[in-house]
């Protein structure tokens, strides 16, 4: 198979152009070339902003590729910035999407089927939410079904595994707060930490996307997951025990914790009101359609997460 990919050089684009080298099928990754990556074995990559009109048009002139995978379609722009010049060259396209599209849930767990909102997060729409993602994903629908081409849609849950630091209690993705654990702070739980989570390991995701990529004629949107959520003490007391410390918790009424840190440099105010918003997904449709079957449980998940880290030195016991 001959696949374009735009974005592939870390974490889930990463461990997709990974998989596809390894089995040997013919991979280009299009990137603006600012990453610092090992590129894979027989991988070839073209430099190229795909902001910039013209330059991906440029880039693949005269190609053609049996699928091309899009990992950063930001937007409707982004999809159009992709779609637009692979017109005509291309036999499949895979987008990365996600299950932000979905909240907030009406039902547990939401699946393909659960409507999807062009919302904002938080009080007065000071937040936005992932409105851009469902545009991308409408915008893609829009210009595939014009030019006759299957269009596959994937949405991950939140994506945890080596290669990046996972969501943190607050919402964001920064080592400090899992240090937190280790040097035995105090720390502030938002509302009453039974918000729910589903985590996908970023292998099994990457799995995902090259089951997609194996089967055009059932392209669909499909959500990709782990098997089930957990909750936010659960994440906690699995943390824990991957330190080796006993987390120290104090509940906070999620405004009360945004009171107490008005600093949004400090705490990400999208980032925690996405995260209080129960996060639960089934992955029936995938599992049934493409044979997706997660090997890794999010206790698993978790775990090498934090071994990560630790090899990183993103975090130490001190």
């Amino acid at each position: 198979m001959d696949v374009l990919i735009i974005g592939g050089t870390r974490f889930l684009g990463l461990n997709i152009t990974q998989r596809l080298a390894a089995r040997g099928d013919c991979v280009t990754v299009a990137n603006r070339g600012q990453t610092p990556w090992e590129r894979p074995d027989g991988v070839e990559q073209i430099v190229v902003d795909i902001s910039r009109e013209g330059s991906l048009s440029a880039a693949v002139e005269g190609r053609t590729f049996d699928a091309a995978v899009h990992m950063i379609a930001m937007s409707a722009g982004s999809a159009a910035a992709v779609l637009e010049p692979l017109r005509g060259k291309i036999g499949h396209y895979v987008q990365c999407g996600s299950v932000g599209v979905y909240a907030p849930l009406r039902y547990l767990p939401a699946d393909e089927e659960h409507p999807t909102h062009p919302r904002e997060i938080g009080p007065d729409g000071q937040y936005v939410g992932f409105s851009h993602k469902l545009a991308a994903d409408i915008e893609a629908a829009r210009l595939c079904g014009e030019s006759g081409v299957p269009l596959t849609v994937l949405r991950p849950t939140a994506i945890i595994g080596p290669g990046a630091v996972p969501i943190d209690i607050w919402g964001d993705r920064r080592p400090e707060r899992f240090q937190w654990i280790l040097d035995g702070e105090v720390i502030e739980v938002p509302n009453d930490g039974r918000a729910l989570i589903q985590f996908g390991h970023v292998g099994d995701l990457a799995d995902a996307f090259v089951l997609a990529l194996d089967q055009p004629e059932k392209a669909r949107i499909y959500n990709i997951s782990s098997e089930y959520a957990i909750t936010l003490n659960y994440y906690l007391q699995l943390l824990g025990e991957a330190l080796g410390k006993t987390p120290r918790l104090e509940y906070v009424p999620m405004v009360e914790l945004l009171r107490r840190h008005p600093d949004r440099a400090e705490l990400n105010e999208r980032g925690l009101r996405f995260l209080c918003e129960h996060m639960c997904f089934s992955i029936e449709k995938v599992k049934r359609e493409l044979g997706y079957s997660p090997r890794r449980t999010p206790e698993q998940a978790v775990q090498e997460s934090v071994r990560w880290m630790l090899d990183q030195e993103l975090i130490a016991e001190k």
